[in-house]
């Protein structure tokens, strides 16, 4: 193949990657619409592509599976967060505040009650079909979130797996706690979490 027919191969390559993001995004978009309205009733497969204007064939051809739509759904809340939690801790260069703001703002997700109800939705579903524990994926959903604490760690003396997988269990742990029992964490609460973790870290003020 010559230079000229491989940059045009390139070309359309790189045209049917980018229809296939959009295609991608808009499904998700429609379902977490979907998801939001009818919580805490996941939508059907049928609901999701006459919402959609797609036929089963294509919901399936672009996921495996409803369950990997659900798992995609999580998986995009899950970055969205890790975006803000990224811009926040960027505001300071103080790695106590950088931990105490990532404390602040993943137990804040479940303040918001739209967000948390279609959170329970979506984390009830994969946990009733088995979902998230199959593929191992509560972890590695979680990562984008839970490595933003590495380099505050890192900063404070503090070991980032051990000591961040403990942060990170006390944090989300809390987090769940009020997502299911439809709580939200007082300022007393997040301010004594935040003074708790930071003694555990030998960095209490």
């Amino acid at each position: 193949m010559g230079d000229r027919a491989a940059r045009a191969a390139a070309r359309r390559l790189e045209r049917q990657r980018r229809s296939a993001e959009d295609e991608v995004g808009r499904l998700l978009d429609v379902t977490i619409e979907l998801i939001e309205r009818s919580a805490p009733v996941i939508p059907s497969v049928s609901d999701i592509v006459a919402a959609a204007g797609i036929s089963n064939q294509t919901l399936y051809r672009t996921f495996g599976s409803k369950d990997e739509l659900i798992l995609a759904v999580l998986e995009r809340g899950t970055l969205r967060v890790a975006e803000t939690l990224r811009d926040r801790m960027s505001a300071t260069e103080d790695p106590r505040e950088q931990i105490l703001t990532w404390i602040h703002v993943v137990l804040r997700q479940v303040s918001d009650e739209e967000l948390a109800r279609t959170s329970r939705s979506v984390l009830g579903y994969l946990n009733q079909t088995g979902t998230a524990v199959q593929a191992g994926s509560q972890m590695e959903l979680l990562m984008p979130i839970t490595e933003l604490l590495t380099p505050p760690l890192l900063a404070l003396g503090a070991d980032p797996v051990y000591d961040g997988a403990c942060v990170s269990d006390l944090v989300v742990g809390a987090m769940r706690r009020h997502l299911w029992n439809a709580t939200t964490p007082s300022a007393e609460e997040l301010d004594e979490i935040g003074r708790f973790v930071l003694r555990g870290l030998g960095a209490g003020k």
